[in-house]
């Protein structure tokens, strides 16, 4: 879920409460890739009790400030997003075996990546498509020659 970053309005215990009061409109982010930082990391545990990373994202364009929760589970069916998050903070090089998973260095940690919306029960969100490798990431390739052989 994406949502401006908002400046909250206080209420007083006796305050009314509007009419049209609603549970609020978000302004989405357009659909697309983004420069992100990691501003929030939690290890916890998804419903079906496995071990999950959830982090909260901020998007930062053209002075609008966004926030967008991903939930990384560790399973070895979802290595391929863990890989791609990693790769995409320039901690892990693409096509090479990471011995250990550097959650410590995430906070903060600054890459890019690809959101879609979804509708969900009415309601409009954002979530992340994929996790794009830096260019610090990127496989190495092999030097060219000189000459041809």
């Amino acid at each position: 879920m994406a949502e401006d970053i908002k400046k909250v309005e206080e209420m007083d215990w006796d305050s009314p409460i509007e009419a049209d009061a609603g549970r609020g409109v978000f302004n989405l982010p357009p659909a697309g890739e983004y420069g992100f930082k990691v501003i929030e990391f939690e290890k916890t545990f998804s419903k079906a009790g496995n071990k999950m990373a959830k982090v909260v994202l901020e998007l930062d364009e053209e002075g609008q400030h966004w926030k967008v929760y991903d939930y990384l589970v560790l399973s070895d069916k979802m290595a391929w997003k863990l890989s791609d998050f990693f790769e995409a903070l320039s901690l892990k090089k693409k096509g090479e075996k990471l011995d250990k998973m550097p959650w410590d260095k995430v906070l903060g940690a600054t890459g890019r990546m690809k959101i879609k919306h979804e509708t969900y029960e009415g309601s409009e969100s954002c979530k992340v498509d994929k996790y794009l490798a830096s260019e610090a990431a990127q496989a190495p390739t092999q030097p060219s020659m000189p000459f041809e052989v």
